[in-house]
Parts: C-alpha cells; sequence; structure tokens
C-alpha cells in the first residue's frame, strides 16, 4: 500500500512547487536581488557619509549632527597638501591618457598587423596587479634608470592604470556613423587634418571629455602603482593609508572619505552622460 502512494506524494509534492513557482515574479526576484546586491555593495559608503556627521565619532550609536569633522579635515595641513598632488597628478595623467587613448582609439578603427595584440598590450594595464606592477616599476625607473623617487615618476603607472579605461570608453562611446561622415568629407576633397578638425573632433568631442573624466578619477585615487615611487610626497590616498595603518580610522578620514566619494560620484555621471550623448550625436 506505501508503494502505490510514494508516487502520489512525490507527484503532489512536484505539482505544489511548480504552482509555487508559477506565482513567483522574476520581475520582483530580480528587482529583490539588485536591491539587495546594491546595498551590500553601497552600504559601507553610506555608513561613512551618515557617521561622517555623527558628534559621537565612526562608532555607533548616532549622537547628533556635526560638520566637525569636516573643519578638522580642511585645518589638516598635511592632508591638504596630499590632496592637491593627487589632483596635480591626476591633471597631468588624464591630459597624457586623454591624447593617447584617443589616438590609440581612432588607430584601432581601422585593419593593420597586430591589430588584436595591441588592444591586448593596452588592456594589460588592467589585468596587471597594482603591487607587482608597482614593485616592477621601481625596479625599473628608481633602482636600474636612477630616477629618484617623486610623485612624477608615479607619473607613466598612472597612464597605464587609467589608458585600457580610456580607450574601452571610446571605443563604446564613438558615434556609429563616424566613419561614414569621415569618408563623405574625405570624397569632397577636404584633407585629413580638415576631415579630423572639422568632422571626426566634433563628434567624439563629448565621449573625449567622457574618457578623461573616467581617467581623472581613477588616478585621483590611484595608491598601489605609485606606492613604492612618490617617496615622501605622498598622494592622498598614500596620506590616507598611512593615518589609519599607523592607528585607527578616525571621523577625519571618514569626512574626506564622504568628499571624495561625493566628487568622485559626480564626476562619473558627468562622464557617463558625455559618453551617452556622444554615443547618439551624429
Amino acid at each position: 500500500m506505501a508503494t502505490n502512494q510514494s508516487p502520489v506524494r512525490k507527484n503532489t509534492g512536484q505539482s505544489a512547487m511548480m504552482r509555487f513557482l508559477q506565482h513567483l515574479n522574476t520581475k520582483r526576484l530580480l528587482a529583490a536581488y539588485f536591491v539587495i546586491i546594491s546595498l551590500y555593495i553601497y552600504a559601507p559608503m553610506i555608513s561613512l557619509i551618515v557617521f561622517s556627521f555623527n558628534s559621537g565619532g565612526i562608532a555607533p550609536p548616532y549622537q547628533g549632527f556635526t560638520l566637525a569633522w569636516y573643519n578638522e579635515l580642511f585645518a589638516n595641513s598635511g592632508m591638504i597638501t596630499a590632496i592637491w598632488r593627487s589632483i596635480q597628478l591626476a591633471l597631468v595623467v588624464t591630459v597624457i591618457t586623454t591624447v593617447l587613448g584617443t589616438a590609440a582609439a581612432l588607430a584601432y578603427r581601422f585593419e593593420f598587423r597586430g591589430k588584436r595584440a595591441f588592444l591586448y598590450l593596452i588592456i594589460l594595464g588592467i589585468i596587471t596587479p597594482g603591487i607587482a606592477f608597482s614593485v616592477g616599476s621601481t625596479l625599473f625607473l628608481n633602482e636600474i634608470l636612477g630616477f629618484p623617487r617623486s610623485i612624477w615618476i608615479a607619473l607613466p603607472a598612472h597612464v597605464v592604470w587609467t589608458l585600457p579605461f580610456a580607450v574601452i570608453v571610446l571605443l563604446a562611446g564613438f558615434p556609429p556613423n563616424l566613419a561614414q561622415n569621415e569618408q563623405a568629407a574625405r570624397v569632397m576633397g577636404a584633407s585629413r587634418l580638415t576631415t579630423f578638425r572639422e568632422v571626426v573632433l566634433p563628434q567624439i568631442a563629448p565621449t573625449v571629455l567622457g574618457a578623461a573624466v573616467f581617467a581623472f578619477t581613477l588616478s585621483y585615487n590611484e595608491a598601489e602603482r605609485g606606492l613604492l615611487l612618490v617617496g615622501r610626497n605622498r598622494t592622498m590616498p598614500m596620506e590616507v593609508f598611512s593615518i589609519a595603518s599607523a592607528e585607527r580610522a578616525t571621523p577625519e578620514l571618514f569626512a574626506l572619505g564622504s568628499i571624495t566619494t561625493a566628487f568622485s560620484f559626480l564626476l562619473l555621471i558627468l562622464a557617463g552622460a558625455l559618453v551617452t550623448y556622444g554615443s547618439r550625436s551624429s
């Protein structure tokens, strides 16, 4: 008798499971999954911002709103100097990366020998671990070539890091009809320089600016690749690591993290808007 009821119970269980699965809303499940993952990723950033205004410091409970930690941050001359160094380095890196990235992306539209290897060589800057690249850079630049440690010696290391992202953004954001418009201008008798200045550059300008913003953000927040190259003139991320490793995280660092997060977020929104606009323009 038990033998006859077993398949019935099994089929009943399967049918109940099928009814349960059918009642599930796939869109709602995906939305819930997205919310959970977003909270997991962004909860530390939200906590950072919230407790940067906490009068009780960086540990819960939240005791009240204050701007004291931001005042301490702006009164810290060492940190302000490090931030200014990071901005200076990021600006130079942005210019170099934008020029090289634009040239590389424009060249990649054409067929040439070693085209795929050329792209892989650029992408290698993303794949290589930052600390390994830092060790190799200091061995080559400081030990073999004999350059003294300086913030500007870290410039090549930052460009190697930012260039792949700029090229990817540019290749993804170029208008689809760019080649046709360029060819039409050449057929009409325009020189290569005139075609680039009057046709190509106006169409790719938003995407180029978007790639430049990405490059600035990446360089400004980069620490690993220049860790062993800058010497005593530390950049902002290195100054933060130095304070946090010697002591413990302080409300002042929370204030700096909040400003940096908000600044980077706004820059990334600007970059995304520029790239989207550039890819849609004709």
